[in-house]
């Protein structure tokens, strides 16, 4: 078996093992874009689905270390069996950067990634909670 072969092999595995245990989606209730009321005096639940985009260090190529965890001011969402956040985006002036599927209990809503920051205007993050709908924050970039 040559390479190439292999790679095929382990590749088709790891997407068959992803769908074997992949959450069931009728369990996402909602998909709707949601905002809060007043962004400034936000409530518990909206700071609980509000992703919070943080700015680590500079690796030696010139990527930072980006990181997006759902939730802020302390109060970090849940992941149970039935409230979870499914998936966490990450956008650099509107391209698609990273984003991760999470499974309910087992995983919570966090993404950490390395991105070439150079010449990019606005982070956003979208946080997925299959009860409460899409929510997202914008970092804006010297």
């Amino acid at each position: 078996m040559t390479r190439r072969d292999m790679m095929k092999m382990a590749a088709l595995a790891a997407v068959a093992t992803t769908s074997a245990t992949a959450y069931d989606e009728k369990l996402i209730a909602n998909t709707e874009k949601m905002t809060p009321k007043d962004p400034k005096n936000m409530t518990k639940g909206e700071l609980k689905h509000t992703p919070e985009i943080t700015l680590g260090s500079k690796d030696a190529a010139g990527y930072t270390l980006v990181e997006v965890s759902v939730g802020q001011e302390g109060i970090i969402h849940p992941s149970t069996d039935n409230h979870w956040i499914y998936e966490v985006s990450l956008h650099a002036d509107g391209k698609l950067v990273d984003m991760v599927s999470l499974e309910p209990s087992i995983s919570r809503g966090y993404l950490g990634t390395r991105v070439k920051l150079d010449g990019v205007k606005t982070l956003k993050a979208v946080a997925k909670c299959n009860l409460h709908g899409d929510w997202e924050s914008s970092h804006t970039l010297a």
